[in-house]
């Protein structure tokens, strides 16, 4: 093999190795604003608005497998633990709070799903059931999205839950009052004393 041809062999492999590199074969987990939205067709539906968590939680792909057919009722019952190593970020509404949550982009729980390699993001509400659901898989209390296909909305993603269940729509809902959320609780300050 001549010299100007194994140049030319080892030139494209550093070129093709590059290339790779800077456009993202690397496993950073794309973040967004998740804005959560309680639909006033809730009170409509309910009778009343419900006291409900919502979960927000970044999963594994083998997370995501598993809770594609696990139960919303037993992923609420105790002693939850599913739920529990999930380590989502749990928003709260009721009657008294039907503000609309955003979890920010920049918050650290998308270092630390980051960390854990997570491919997907599940949105799960406890939402009373009017009819029974007979597939898991089917439950409209959940919504799975997966991270690495194109975002409805470039870097947010809206989240509504109504009647009908747990939506994402294309648009944040108009004339809502949101919160920022943090899904990690930071270190409290200590008090110094005099002593």
């Amino acid at each position: 093999m001549s010299k100007l041809k194994y140049i030319k062999i080892i030139s494209s492999e550093v070129f093709l190795f590059c290339g790779l590199y800077l456009t993202g074969c690397s496993s950073s987990t794309p973040t967004s604003d998740i804005g959560i939205y309680l639909n006033e067709d809730v009170q409509d539906f309910y009778g009343y608005c419900p006291t409900l968590e919502v979960d927000i939680a970044g999963l594994t792909k083998a997370e995501e497998k598993r809770l594609a057919g696990y139960d919303v009722d037993k992923y609420f019952s105790p002693p939850e633990q599913f739920r529990k190593s999930l380590g989502a970020v749990t928003v709260k509404f009721s009657d008294k709070d039907m503000v609309g949550k955003v979890l920010p982009s920049g918050d650290d729980i998308w270092d630390k799903w980051n960390d854990k390699g997570v491919t997907h993001l599940a949105i799960i509400a406890n939402l009373p059931l009017v009819n029974t659901v007979k597939d898991a898989q089917a439950d409209p209390r959940k919504l799975i999205i997966d991270l690495n296909e194109k975002f409805i909305s470039p870097g947010s993603h809206y989240i509504v839950i109504g009647g009908s269940g747990v939506v994402e729509v294309r648009n944040e809902p108009k004339d809502q009052k949101t919160v920022k959320i943090s899904g990690v609780e930071k270190p409290k300050k200590q008090e110094k004393t005099d002593k």
